[in-house]
């Protein structure tokens, strides 16, 4: 199988040849790893990455943005969506501290509500599409679910407010993000980019619980994914979702709006693959889940980590665990050495890996397959329709 292929089986609840993979790196742990022996490897093709990414879609109200102070540290700014923002240079991963929002209310949305309309503007292609059909990968269409569209533009707080005081508005907020997005990707087909799948960034959760109840997301939010995901899985493209925090409860939910997989499943949040696997079988595909503070640990704690979870998550009909560690630093290179031969030797490779000394090289593709040596045809529709008696759970 092609990395294309291999992706598209697993998301189907079919047997691939091998574990699908995707990693995603700090800009500070890729620096960190050059200084280690890599230099300037290319990482993706090293770790034998199975999907690339572009990200064309913009969902902003478009409004003028203007730099308000820059130093050597951080740039404040109006951005698109007229929330003036102070952003830190040179560091992954972080949020911007948010200073002030035009807009806080459903008043202020229905003044500005007729803008988020499609226009060519809102799209802008990155030029790395021929290249990852190239290379035969899974195609991945990316961008913030309709939550994340909305919370930025009015503050976490005021779109809790909205949600509560005037849920008829929040429906509608949620609703119309989905339909520009639907837009948007229909045109960046027009336009030659025949993605394989759309992968939605849609934080739902804290540390301990969603950030709202499934009750909530079942008035609020649900309908507007269950068009939105619905669009896609009818047009062929397979829907990841990346939703950080705990989020476990509302899997039964995003499953019936239509996704096929679910990412990250944050071990931190107190979230196991194991149990997940033995609450939802084949019926979706579960993303990641290793936990990253194991790699901070030892060789034994990274090995028990990988050899407790993944066995698990790869046997009966279809469902396997794409690991996904967005590694921070310090995020030392013969750590996560240890990390992927432990994962290899179970979930199958090709191409190139970590070895222990820190440099790379290629080992056997004829891997491990652990008793799976046929394909699995039962298809997840066939096992779909019990999702609703998870929606009473």
């Amino acid at each position: 199988m092609n990395s294309r292929e291999r992706i598209l089986a697993t998301l189907e609840g079919e047997i691939p040849d091998r574990v699908g993979r995707f990693e995603s790196l700090w800009t500070e742990t890729s620096d960190k790893w050059s200084e280690e022996g890599l230099g300037d490897t290319d990482l993706s093709s090293a770790l034998g990455q199975d999907i690339g990414i572009d990200w064309p879609i913009i969902t902003t109200l478009l409004l003028p943005e203007k730099i308000v102070e820059e130093t050597d540290e951080y740039v404040v700014k109006w951005d698109g969506n007229g929330v003036l923002r102070k952003d830190i240079k040179g560091s992954s991963g972080h949020t911007p501290h948010w200073l002030e929002h035009s807009l806080t209310c459903g008043r202020d949305w229905h003044e500005y509500k007729q803008g988020i309309v499609f226009s060519p503007e809102r799209i802008k292609l990155s030029g790395t599409y021929e290249g990852q059909r190239e290379k035969e990968l899974f195609v991945a269409l990316c961008h913030v679910g309709p939550y994340e569209c909305a919370w930025p533009i009015f503050g976490q707080v005021s779109m809790f407010t909205m949600m509560m005081e005037e849920p008829d508005v929040a429906r509608d907020i949620f609703m119309t993000f989905a339909d520009l997005e639907i837009a948007i990707a229909q045109e960046v087909i027009n336009l030659g980019m025949d993605f394989d799948g759309m992968w939605f960034f849609e934080d739902l959760g804290y540390n301990k619980s969603t950030l709202f109840s499934p009750e909530c997301y079942d008035d609020l939010l649900f309908p507007a994914h269950k068009k939105l995901f619905g669009f896609f899985r009818d047009i062929g493209k397979p829907v990841l979702l990346h939703s950080c925090g705990k989020i476990e409860s509302l899997i039964p939910r995003l499953i019936d709006a239509g996704i096929s997989a679910i990412q990250p499943l944050e071990a931190k949040c107190g979230q196991d693959v194991v149990e997940l696997k033995e609450r939802f079988g084949n019926i979706v595909t579960l993303f990641g889940n290793i936990d990253v503070r194991k790699l901070s640990g030892s060789r034994k704690d990274i090995e028990e980590e990988i050899t407790r979870k993944l066995p698990v998550a790869m046997k009966e009909v279809g469902i396997y665990s794409i690991p996904t560690i967005r590694f921070r630093p310090p995020s030392a290179l013969r750590t996560t050495a240890t990390h992927w031969n432990c994962w290899t030797s179970w979930a199958g490779t090709s191409g190139e890996v970590f070895r222990g000394d820190n440099i790379f090289h290629a080992i056997n593709d004829s891997a491990p397959q652990h008793g799976h040596t046929t394909r699995c045809h039962r298809r997840r529709a066939e096992t779909r329709d019990s999702c609703g008696q998870w929606m009473a759970s």
